[in-house]
Parts: C-alpha cells; structure tokens; sequence
C-alpha cells in the first residue's frame, strides 16, 4: 500500500501491479526537487522520483503539508511513518501530548507520541513497517480504500509424493477517493 509503484494493467504475460500511495500524491507534498525528485502526475499511473540527496524530517516540514492539506479541503487522521521518523517527531518543540516520566512504584519509562494538536486538524502518530524510512504519510484514513477485485482463496494444488501444496491467491487495489485530502513528506533522511 506505501510502496512507491505504479499501477500496471498486466496483459497475458505481465502480472497486474497496484499503485501504492506515494504515486496517487502531488498536492500536498514536501520534496527534494533540488536534484531529481519530482511528483507523479496523480493518477497512479507512475511512481514519485525519489531525489538522491535527502534532507532531515522536521516541525516546519509537517507543519507546512498539514497546512497545505487543510488548506485543499483535507482533514487528515493518521500519521505513517518509520521508527527513525517517529524519534524525530517525538522532538518536536511545543509538544504537549509527548510523556516522559517514571511511575512510581513501576519500572518502565514511559515516552510516546500519540496524538499531534496543530491548528490544521489533530493526528494520531502511528509507527509503521510497511512504508518506507524515507516517507512520511499524513492520510485522511477514508479517502483510501482497498478494493477486492477477487476474494482471497487458499487453493490446493496436486500432490507430489507426500508433498502437500496450497496456493494463496487475491487480487486487490488501492483507491484514492481524494489524493488532496493527504499528503507526504518524501527524502527525508534515514539515519
């Protein structure tokens, strides 16, 4: 879903290939255009360029896509980021919500970052695996969906000696109802 794809309609001998997020978003975006990053047109049909040289994740940064967003009409929830991205976000100046203390009686140091007040809309931070290191998503969570083309099957392939084999076999999209109600902050740095 946040891989940076385009979608390839597949033909008898080319597989079919989902647009992921990144190729649907050009509105609201902060890249590196310096180099060689550019936005997709927006439509899935190619991928974002990434730029080589890659700049530090920051407030100004967030502050700025969410503004934009809010100024296109959006009204984002969540926050996709890596765990190197959510560390710089628990930086944030003026951050209220961030904790930070040892409980009384317990052992464990408490320090997250749930929930992100700006004056475009509030967002929960939500660590994730499946985007990469370098993006930061901020998505209105029902301006995507995921469409089945064809239901998830688990399908029992012939037996070859005591070998048992099953496939697994789907067919799914991800549908963009409205790419300016999001927005990314790709070429971040990573480490």
């Amino acid at each position: 879903m946040f891989a940076n794809n385009a979608k390839v309609a597949g033909n008898a001998t080319t597989a079919r290939e989902m647009a992921g997020a990144p190729s649907w978003m050009k509105t609201n975006v902060d890249f590196q255009s310096g180099n060689s990053g550019a936005n997709p047109t927006g439509d899935g049909t190619d991928a974002r360029t990434d730029d080589g040289t890659a700049t530090a994740f920051s407030q100004t940064k967030f502050d700025t896509v969410m503004q934009s967003i809010w100024e296109n009409g959006g009204n984002p929830d969540t926050v996709y980021l890596s765990a190197f991205q959510m560390n710089v976000a628990l930086g944030f100046t003026g951050n209220n919500n961030q904790r930070s203390a040892v409980q009384a009686g317990d052992e464990r140091v408490v320090k997250s970052l749930a929930v992100y007040v700006t004056p475009w809309g509030t967002v929960e931070f939500m660590p994730s695996r499946e985007n990469r290191s370098r993006d930061v998503f901020i998505m209105q969570d029902d301006m995507w969906e995921v469409a089945t083309l064809r239901p998830t099957k688990n399908i029992e392939l012939a037996k070859t000696g005591d070998s048992t084999k099953r496939q697994v076999v789907t067919e799914l999209t991800l549908c963009a109802k409205n790419e300016a109600a999001n927005g990314i902050i790709a070429d971040n740095t990573t480490s």
